[in-house]
């Protein structure tokens, strides 16, 4: 067996079998209903069966109102109807089920197109009318280096970031499609945000239709993944996508050359051509807190023996919701000009001698880190965010439930979560900040851009702030 789903973790994160309700709604969505008689079905990682099984009630069901004889249905089944599961013991108990089915039926032994493989090394010269779909869902960490490398190989997709095992068989599905082919596939909804699928959704453009997300709920019991379903049509005409909050039971449609870098869910509006829009980031700039990469190493509670000059107030959004605080060591000085300034090793054991030897503690692991090639072993693994970080700022969580929350920094205090927020000029204070992103215009904006985290919680990023447009008063 294929050693990503050996794996007992794997196994309990993709084997997420797809409910009846959910079956019927996407064999509907791919109109799998009448004359499938000679119409090639692909269900490429089929699991318990729930899906191929009604495949087969509906094949049969529509045969038997077109005066199919039973013998040409069993012949029927066979050329049609086609699996892939990699699981040995899935595999053997859907077999079983649908043979029981088909004795029901009254249809003789069929010589099942079922095949317990790798569906991402299978091969084929068969191009399908339908490929329909749950598949496995493995975050990018749990992707062993044997099947990373095959995968990036094998999947444009896939060749850059850290892409999650399910967009190589989104890929997959399309290569197998016929001309006119459709695609119907239930996915985690973070493939319409998540960076690393921007590749991935380039492929699926030109062919999406229709979109159904389900973004407060989850359809899979054990699991905060939020889902979506779509249908993809090959050689597909259509300029505009249809999409459906199954939840909420919003509907509208949303031209396709509107789905930028990040696809987002949102009526769109016809804006006054005497109404400006600012574009958040041209007037304040929104940046990855500090990286130390080791806060075990910089981060105290007390102060203790710390020289005062080689320290500061530490900040994170958390923190701060609980109105807590912490210290953090800053081994940097700033000089008169405003610019940042770097110790000598030696300069800096001399002046800060308590500092130092606290440090020297964590040396070992402060030299394991993936630091940047300038950075010396007591310093910040990451030092970009250091340009800009003595004045006044705003930080904000990288993660938004129910309501954003933003809080006020001073020059000296050090962001080492989340996100923080400074203006580009004098002339554009914080508090005009504040107020843009605490409306709810910004809270709609990040609904539909964010990352779905779970059912209720959406991840930002800086890109997503700096590129919210706001009304100019």
């Amino acid at each position: 067996m294929n050693s990503i789903i050996n794996h007992e973790s794997n196994k309990q994160k993709c084997q997420k079998f797809t409910s009846q309700n959910e079956v019927k709604k996407m064999l509907d969505l791919a109109d799998y209903k009448e004359n499938l008689f000679g119409k090639k079905i692909l269900e490429y990682s089929f699991g318990n069966g729930n899906i191929i099984k009604e495949v087969v009630k509906r094949y049969i069901d529509d045969a038997f109102k077109k005066k199919i004889t039973n013998e040409e249905i069993s012949k029927g089944l066979s050329a049609d109807i086609y699996g892939i599961e990699i699981d040995i013991e899935l595999y053997k108990k859907c077999v079983d089920d649908l043979n029981c089915l088909i004795e029901k039926y009254g249809i003789p032994s069929v010589n099942w197109s079922l095949f317990c493989r790798d569906t991402l090394k299978w091969e084929t010269e068969i191009k399908f009318d339908f490929v329909i779909g749950n598949p496995p869902y493995i975050s990018y960490r749990y992707i062993d280096s044997k099947n990373r490398d095959y995968i990036k190989r094998n999947f444009s997709c896939c060749q850059k970031g850290k892409f999650d095992y399910c967009y190589a068989f989104l890929e997959k599905g399309i290569k197998l499609l016929s001309k006119s082919g459709k695609m119907v596939q239930l996915v985690p909804s973070n493939i319409y945000k998540n960076v690393f699928a921007n590749e991935l959704r380039k492929m699926l453009v030109k062919g999406i239709e229709i979109i159904l997300e389900y973004p407060d709920q989850s359809l899979f019991k054990d699991t905060l993944t939020t889902s979506s379903i779509f249908l993809f049509k090959n050689n597909s005409s259509k300029t505009a996508v249809k999409y459906l909050n199954v939840t909420q039971n919003k509907h509208f449609v949303i031209s396709k050359k509107s789905l930028g870098d990040k696809w987002e869910f949102k009526a769109q509006e016809k804006e006054s051509s005497s109404v400006k829009m600012i574009r958040f980031g041209d007037r304040y700039n929104a940046s990855s807190s500090v990286a130390t990469l080791l806060n075990e190493a910089f981060v105290i509670e007390e102060s203790g023996n710390i020289e005062s000059a080689c320290l500061r107030r530490g900040a994170t959004p958390r923190l701060l919701r609980n109105q807590k605080h912490t210290y953090i060591i800053f081994p940097y000085y700033f000089s008169e000009q405003g610019d940042l300034q770097h110790y000598d090793e030696n300069d800096f054991k001399n002046r800060f001698p308590n500092t130092y030897a606290h440090l020297l503690n964590y040396n070992k692991d402060l030299l394991k880190r993936n630091s940047d090639k300038s950075a010396e072993w007591y310093e910040y693994g990451r030092s970009q965010a250091l340009r800009n970080i003595n004045q006044e700022k705003l930080i904000i969580s990288t993660v938004i439930t129910n309501r954003v929350e933003i809080y006020n920094l001073d020059r000296d205090t050090v962001p080492y979560s989340g996100i923080y927020i400074i203006a580009n000029n004098e002339e554009y204070p914080l508090n005009k900040a504040k107020e843009i992103l605490e409306d709810k215009s910004f809270f709609e904006y990040i609904t539909s851009r964010g990352l779905s985290v779970n059912g209720k919680s959406i991840r930002i990023t800086c890109k997503d702030i700096n590129d919210y447009y706001f009304k100019e008063e």
